[in-house]
């Protein structure tokens, strides 16, 4: 079969598809024809020297989100042959077949595509755990920074879905547009004055600002960054966010999308044999969406 390794520390140069062997499956696992895949910024951290993700053995297949088709399950699985699927499957994804534990998978519904739903599973998860790990009460406020990237997204679009007053920070206003269109309460730029909130879902790096978040307020990030000391003494907590494989999790997401309070978007879909003009489109800046590959 056909496999993405990345064969050293680098830029997208460093991205090879090569012919591997195709994975057996054990118990309680299911065997699933990949159909397509996105990168993420993980990815792009793991290919890149000197960050702290590292590759602990190359050549390496990364990519963390799955969607595709069953070819083989235990007898016993809820899944069967045929069944269309969604995982998130930490690192190894990005190759034809992947055998996946049963209980990373969720059935993906005729009404999502492969394409658009192998933006969600990595994402729309991590949204979903760190809101909910800011605990917030109906009446706080919530601000997501980087709001227009594919976390930042989703967050924004879940925390409108939970209630919980939110808002968005962007780096310009060009981007304030893609934020309005769900429906969010305000999208402020870096540069303008921003009220301090009672709790701050950060996505973009933004660790050391005590005056967006109120006296004892909360943050949660997804960045590698520290987070500042005087952050950390103004609020009540400031925590790294780090996702979790939840089967319910992604099905609640997947529930959300057919009920159509969540949107999809997709920056670009490439093929496999195009998977280095695939990285150096999604390592750029201002992508609206997920980068996929089909495989």
């Amino acid at each position: 079969m056909k496999a993405i390794q990345v064969i050293d520390y680098g830029g997208p140069e460093v991205a090879k598809i090569q012919t591997i062997a195709s994975p057996s499956r054990s118990a309680n696992e299911v065997l699933v024809r990949v159909v397509a895949s996105s990168i993420n910024p993980v990815d792009i951290k793991h290919m890149t020297p000197n960050t702290i993700q590292k590759i602990s053995q190359f050549p390496a297949v990364l990519g963390w989100d799955v969607t595709g088709v069953v070819i083989e399950a235990d007898q016993d699985s809820e899944f069967k042959p045929g069944d269309r699927v969604i995982a998130m499957h930490p690192q190894g994804s990005w190759q034809q077949i992947v055998a996946i534990e049963e209980n990373e998978l969720v059935k993906l519904p005729d009404a999502i595509d492969f394409v658009s739903g192998a933006s969600i599973p990595l994402a729309a998860v991590t949204a979903l755990q760190a809101i909910r790990k800011l605990q917030l009460e109906p009446s706080e406020t919530l601000l997501v920074t980087g709001a227009t990237g594919s976390v930042g997204g989703y967050a924004i679009q879940i925390a409108k879905q939970e209630g919980i007053p939110v808002a968005g920070l962007v780096r310009n206003n060009s981007q304030k547009e893609i934020v309005k269109q769900w429906s969010v309460d305000n999208v402020y730029t870096s540069d303008e004055k921003l009220p301090a909130f009672d709790a701050v879902f950060d996505t973009a790096g933004i660790l050391d600002r005590t005056d967006i978040i109120a006296p004892e307020g909360k943050l949660t990030t997804i960045s590698d960054d520290a987070i500042s000391s005087e952050v950390e003494e103004h609020a009540s907590f400031a925590e790294h966010n780090y996702v979790r494989t939840s089967q319910e999790d992604l099905q609640y997401i997947i529930d959300l999308i057919l009920e159509g309070q969540l949107q999809t978007r997709i920056a670009e879909n490439y093929t496999l044999n195009d998977v280095q003009p695939a990285l150096k489109h999604a390592n750029q800046s201002g992508n609206n969406g997920k980068v996929v590959i089909t495989f």
